[in-house]
């Protein structure tokens, strides 16, 4: 019965060598910048001017959501990561495709994906209509990290739980509409 490390890693190498195409390579490294902080933090802000019109109100509150959520699970995902210590891919696994994508030491939480998913969940309880743009949006940027070879897929999925949650209570204690 293989390990949980085992599978992590046959998933890391099913995603980053075995699929493979220059079309996503040029997509990967886009998709995993949207998942940067000034990326997510520029479209949080983006929200809160403008909901300063009165007409747009409801922007400010899933601005002012999205904001809480992304800036409370940044600094859980980074206490875990220094506690964690966990080697990204390329300095433990031989033979993986690289991209040139900035990187801190630490690989455990993923913290683009935690900003993504804090951010996509944020506005997809905010915007029903549009939630599954936001999901398949914080997804992506998930998928692109191990893609382009900086993270694990375990990484990826504690990332997406962390923003995730964040998200949600962040709906939960930043008053507002509905």
């Amino acid at each position: 019965m293989p390990n949980m490390r085992s599978s992590d890693e046959w998933l890391f190498r099913l995603f980053n060598t075995r699929i493979k195409c220059r079309l996503l390579d040029k997509i990967s490294v886009w998709l995993t910048h949207t998942g940067s902080a000034s990326f997510t933090i520029g479209i949080t802000f983006a929200a809160i001017i403008a909901g300063l019109s009165e007409k747009r109100a409801y922007y400010l509150v899933a601005g002012g959501r999205a904001f809480t959520a992304l800036a409370s699970s940044h600094l859980v995902s980074h206490i875990v990561k220094r506690a964690v210590n966990r080697p990204r891919p390329i300095l433990r696994l031989d033979h993986i495709r690289t991209f040139n994508v900035p990187i801190c030491a630490y690989s455990f939480p993923s913290g683009h994906t935690t900003a993504s998913f804090a951010v996509g969940i944020s506005y997809a309880l905010a915007f029903p209509g549009y939630s599954s743009l936001w999901v398949l949006w914080a997804t992506l940027v998930g998928w692109s990290r191990v893609y382009v070879g900086v993270h694990y897929p375990s990484d990826v999925l504690a990332g997406s739980v962390v923003g995730a949650l964040f998200a949600v209570i962040s709906r939960l204690i930043v008053p507002g509409f509905a």
